[in-house]
């Protein structure tokens, strides 16, 4: 088995849904020091993996959705949860950065999945002006893009009675309320609202006098939150309420760090794709703080928070060898960069 699977399939049975992230960060820690790394832990549980003082930083988080799946190892195939999202991109990077020449630090971070307290933390410090950041993009893929997000609670109110009464329910005010706001940001193109939790009703024959419900927004490059709730109709009775938001963010394909990951994957034998990925992820959160980033990775995306996550050994192992060429060509390029400077 290759090293990579190994690192691999350590991370997938550590489970480490957003929030218990603990004993996966004990398991992380010891794998990164296994490789050759120094490793330690940060006050909120990032796991930070060294080789000496770098330029070049790649992000990856263990967190991940909660939902245990069996990991096992079948026909060149890894499953588990966390496979895709983002465990494999981070033993991928793991294992390039041990075999690397070059300096490189790797930061696994927490809540990526939830209130991004990791990225957040890291932010607190000084990041490199390079940053890779590990998220599946079908192993041939640099994303450049990524629509910014905000999660809203719809809450409803009504006056409630018996089943069998003409009374008003809150349910039912929550899913009008729910169609209106679709139907106001129709025609917006890029932007999405869809429901993911609802809450509501007490009774089998009472009609609830409260409901909510968490809406996800996502919003594309060109767009600002602001101008989206300002076109958001609500019914009487009913409030959003903003818990969180990202902007989306958008970086130019000659830029070093996505310059340097396509030509990896060219030197790697493949033809690199573009992607502007529908979701969002800790690059939202640090592109106005790094030189220059984009996020690439091992895996097929879409099958990340699915039941079926699993991904294929061969793309781990060549996400290893573009991971080290990226690191390679970052680091020479930064070195170059410095010394013409210092001849001013």
């Amino acid at each position: 088995m290759s090293k990579v699977a190994e690192v691999l399939l350590a991370l997938l049975k550590a489970y480490s849904p957003t929030g218990r992230e603990k004993n996966a960060e004990r398991v992380l820690i010891e794998v990164a020091r296994g490789l050759g790394l120094e490793a330690h832990s940060d006050g909120v549980g990032n796991v930070i993996a060294s080789k000496g003082d770098s330029c070049i930083m790649l992000l990856g988080h263990y967190d991940t959705v909660p939902g245990k799946l069996r990991v096992s190892v079948r026909k060149g195939t890894v499953s588990g949860r966390g496979a895709v999202d983002a465990k494999g991109p981070l033993a991928a990077m793991l294992v390039a950065a041990s075999l690397s020449e070059r300096p490189v630090r790797v930061a696994a971070v927490v809540g990526e999945e939830g209130d991004s307290r990791g990225v957040r933390e890291l932010l607190r410090g000084e990041l490199p002006p390079y940053v890779i950041v590990g998220e599946p993009t079908n192993t041939v893929g640099v994303a450049i893009e990524y629509r910014g997000g905000a999660k809203l609670i719809l809450r409803c109110r009504a006056s409630g009675g018996h089943s069998s009464s003409p009374g008003d329910s809150a349910i039912e005010k929550l899913i009008s309320c729910l169609e209106r706001i679709q139907g106001s940001l129709k025609g917006i193109e890029g932007v999405s609202l869809r429901p993911t939790v609802m809450r509501g009703g007490e009774y089998e024959n009472v009609l609830p006098r409260r409901a909510e419900c968490t809406l996800d927004l996502r919003f594309p490059v060109g767009h600002s939150l602001q101008e989206i709730l300002e076109r958001i109709e609500i019914e009487d009775g009913c409030d959003i309420i903003l818990k969180g938001s990202v902007d989306p963010v958008s970086v130019r394909p000659t830029d070093p760090v996505p310059r340097a990951l396509t030509r990896a994957i060219i030197t790697s034998g493949a033809k690199p794709i573009l992607l502007r990925k529908l979701g969002s992820s800790d690059m939202n959160h640090i592109s106005n703080y790094v030189r220059s980033c984009a996020a690439y990775g091992p895996g097929d995306s879409s099958l990340a928070h699915t039941d079926r996550e699993r991904i294929q050994l061969k793309d781990l192992e060549f996400s290893v060898a573009v991971y080290k060429k990226a690191i390679e060509m970052l680091s020479d390029s930064f070195s170059s960069i410095e010394a013409t400077h210092s001849n001013f």
